[in-house]
């Protein structure tokens, strides 16, 4: 602050000096706690809100409470107050007793103080950085000035410390939406001077990256900075670019709507080198980030439904161009960011989208699940956490089949969790909330899936194994920039997991385990149990409240229920199997398989030939060989199977479903209707079929089919017309109760190609909510 006033002509003491004449200052601070502004308490007017963007419902509001408390004299019993002295040294530039206001800036290498006084606003720099800005900003506004498509303030350098800006805002209004009064601004400022050049003649840009290449921040998230290589590594140095004079700030807050015209302040960013359509992106960018809040997924919507209000760019050129925008401007903030000794809350915000928006980009190198990895350890960097169990190559390298488990804590967790729904990579997440843990399933855009498990507590059914805190405390980053739990902890968690769960510890982690774990420490289950219940965190109220939450977690995700149809040869069988596979290794959900029925009840011939025998000629038999011609033998085996499925729902409802498991059924009820010989069934169609709306509708059922001749390849146990006949029942009666109830899927699949099929099933269930 004194500082500030030696540069205008004053300076300042905190003590009674000779001469020194007695003022009060108010001020508003930032939420660290140092001061955002200040101004003389006697003044008369809230002049600091000259400094404010008034363009939100909560601005106005706030405006108006502090106009309100002027007019009735209260300030002075609102804001905080300090008391200093003064001695006028020389001519100073403003009456410090008078009306007046100071923004003390931006913390940061440009940071530059802004008094208004005197209608005037005075940019008041301190740094040499800052010095050169002022001054090229005098300059750049005479450069700038002549233009009917928008205005701007005159400007007079008093000094290299001071420059006196007219102020242009008087009955003008901020408006956070970019408008066809802003386009019409940026054709004025575009038209001032345009060219071209190839990238490798490019200065501006050459220079970025040299900058670039020697920065070494730990602070800047290492994804970002490895996304950033990547993209300037596959450059096209020979591609020409089109560049344009460019304010190099434009944002609402420099901007004022005035008699139509676009009144625009903050020159000193001012640059012939930047790409064209720079001012464009940085309106929107900035302004979505720091003022509205909004996610890139937002941002890059307004991004192309105003491009067609500015420049109208086909989407490769718009592309093109923001790239060239998020490299100019990263990079170049990149470097002032690594100078700046503090970072403020905002510097986060706009790494973490600018790192996001980096995506577009990144296609052709990376997967959508790749890139989503990247961006959750960018947007963890400087958060407590620690993985389990994670490989020690790049983060994005993780297998297919891979989760992310890591322990952090639940507050953290929520964000974590709110910061995936928002990220434009991501189609449906689902989230299942556990006592110590968050279950984040995320499905992307493209239809691959992403397991994370966010541990706020390690936990075996209801005993805890290990304090969280000392796990974190004990954590280390790894070369790629990941939290890992530490060896010793992490030998530990595996040498419980698998004991308390009666389990022979992997081939890939025994050595790991033995040399990490006391040897002498017992691998004897009841043991375990019993040292751990001696913990404080599994004794007393404790102990009750973690079996408590133990019932409720399990069932705290419901399962679901599949159904796989189709006659004997369309390969229902190997398609059950790599899907029950891919549900378990990738979806992360245990799966239960059941032939045709619930089995609550036998099949009928076990009454008569017991169980062994009957089974045996089950096993034997060809299909549909039964010579039944009695309705009321029909109704009867009907009707007992038809009991074992409408009490039998109920059993794999509670003992499976509610309990998180996926019950795939190869066959199902819809046999009884399509194919109701099978069963050596005799019986009308409208029967079975009404049977059906009494029972629980699986959430997907799938009609595999095939060709007749690719079917009898496989099995020959039906005949040519057989297999027609039978197809085209199944896939009537799909087509029939699909129309019927859009709330359950029936889908047909021609299964010539296993892969295909298997993308089909699993795009069905991930794309589903």
């Amino acid at each position: 602050m004194k500082n500030i006033f030696k540069n205008t002509g004053y300076r300042l003491f905190t003590k009674q000096q000779p001469g020194s004449v007695k003022i009060a200052f108010s001020y508003i601070p930032n939420p660290d706690g140092s001061v955002r502004w200040f101004w003389n308490s006697n003044s008369k007017r809230p002049l600091f809100l000259k400094f404010y963007n008034i363009a939100t419902l909560k601005a106005k509001l706030f405006s108006w409470l502090v106009e309100f408390l002027f007019v009735l004299r209260l300030q002075k019993l609102t804001f905080k107050k300090e008391t200093v002295y003064y001695i006028a040294d020389g001519k100073p530039i403003f009456d410090i007793e008078n009306d007046w206001a100071i923004f003390t800036g931006t913390v940061g290498p440009n940071n530059k103080c802004l008094l208004y006084s005197n209608g005037c606003f005075y940019k008041i720099a301190d740094t040499v950085n800052a010095k050169k800005l002022i001054k090229k900003e005098c300059t750049a506004i005479s450069y700038a000035a002549k233009s009917s498509l928008y205005t701007i303030p005159s400007a007079l350098l008093h000094n290299e410390s001071i420059l006196q800006l007219s102020d242009i805002s008087e009955n003008g209004n901020r408006k956070n939406e970019f408008g066809e009064i802003h386009a019409k601004a940026l054709l004025g400022i575009k038209e001032r001077y345009q060219g071209s050049c190839r990238i490798s003649e490019w200065k501006y840009f050459q220079s970025l990256k040299e900058h670039f290449s020697a920065i070494r921040d730990e602070r800047i998230p290492p994804n970002m900075i490895r996304k950033l290589n990547t993209i300037l590594t596959y450059i096209n140095e020979n591609e020409s670019i089109d560049l344009s004079f460019s304010h190099g700030d434009f944002t609402s807050w420099n901007c004022y709507i005035k008699d139509y015209t676009l009144a625009i302040y903050d020159w000193e960013l001012a640059s012939f080198e930047r790409p064209k359509g720079f001012d464009f992106f940085h309106f929107i960018i900035q302004n979505g980030i720091l003022i509205q809040k909004k996610s890139w997924k937002n941002i890059f919507k307004e991004i192309k439904e105003k491009n067609a209000i500015a420049f109208q760019y086909d989407d490769k050129e718009l592309e093109k161009y923001l790239k060239f925008y998020l490299l100019t401007n990263l990079l170049s903030y990149l470097k002032i960011y690594s100078e700046q000794e503090k970072w403020h809350v905002q510097i986060h915000w706009l790494l973490q989208t600018w790192t996001e928006a980096l995506n577009i980009f990144l296609t052709e190198n990376n997967t959508e699940r790749e890139l989503l990895i990247m961006d959750i350890f960018d947007q963890l960097y400087h958060t407590p956490y620690a993985t389990l169990k994670f490989h020690n190559e790049a983060p994005e390298n993780l297998k297919l089949n891979s989760d992310i488990d890591m322990i952090i804590s639940s507050r953290n967790a929520k964000k974590m969790i709110a910061f995936l729904s928002a990220n434009s990579l991501v189609q449906n997440i689902t989230t299942v909330k556990k006592s110590f843990m968050y279950s984040v399933r995320i499905i992307t855009k493209h239809h691959e899936i992403l397991n994370l498990d966010l541990i706020s507590q390690l936990k075996w059914k209801y005993l805890q194994m290990m304090d969280t805190n000392e796990v974190l405390a004990n954590k280390f980053k790894n070369s790629f920039g990941v939290y890992k739990v530490s060896e010793k902890d992490a030998a530990r968690f595996i040498h419980l997991f698998y004991h308390l769960n009666a389990s022979e510890i992997p081939d890939s982690y025994k050595n790991f385990v033995s040399e990490h774990v006391d040897s002498k420490k017992t691998n004897d289950k009841k043991t375990i149990i019993k040292v751990l219940k001696t913990k404080d965190y599994n004794k007393g109220f404790r102990f009750i409240k973690n079996v408590c939450q133990y019932l409720k977690d399990s069932f705290s995700e419901k399962g679901f229920i599949m159904t796989f149809s189709g006659v004997d040869g369309a390969g229902k069988s190997t398609v059950i199997s790599e899907v029950s596979e891919l549900i378990e290794k990738r979806y992360r959900r245990p799966v239960k398989v059941l032939r045709h029925r619930p089995s609550l009840l036998p099949i009928l011939s076990v009454w008569t030939k017991g169980k062994e025998k009957a089974h045996q000629d089950a096993v034997n038999s060809l299909p549909r060989q039964g010579n039944n011609k009695s309705s009321v033998s029909s109704l009867f085996r009907f009707g007992y199977y038809y009991t074992d499925y409408i009490l039998g729902q109920f059993i794999i409802y509670l003992k499976y479903v509610l309990r998180g498991k996926i019950v795939l059924y190869d066959r199902y009820y819809f046999d009884f209707i399509a194919d109701a010989k099978r069963s050596n069934i005799l019986l009308p169609k409208v029967v079975t079929e009404t049977g059906y709306h009494l029972l629980m509708k699986p959430k997907f059922n799938f009609f595999l089919y095939a060709a007749p001749e690719k079917i009898l390849s496989r099995k020959k146990e039906l005949s040519y017309r057989s297999i027609c006949d039978l197809t085209a029942e199944y896939s009537q009666l799909f087509s029939k109760l699909e129309k019927k109830d859009q709330n359950v899927k029936y889908l047909s699949i021609e299964n010539n190609d296993l892969d295909t099929t298997l993308d089909t099933i699993m795009n069905t269930i991930i794309t589903t909510k």
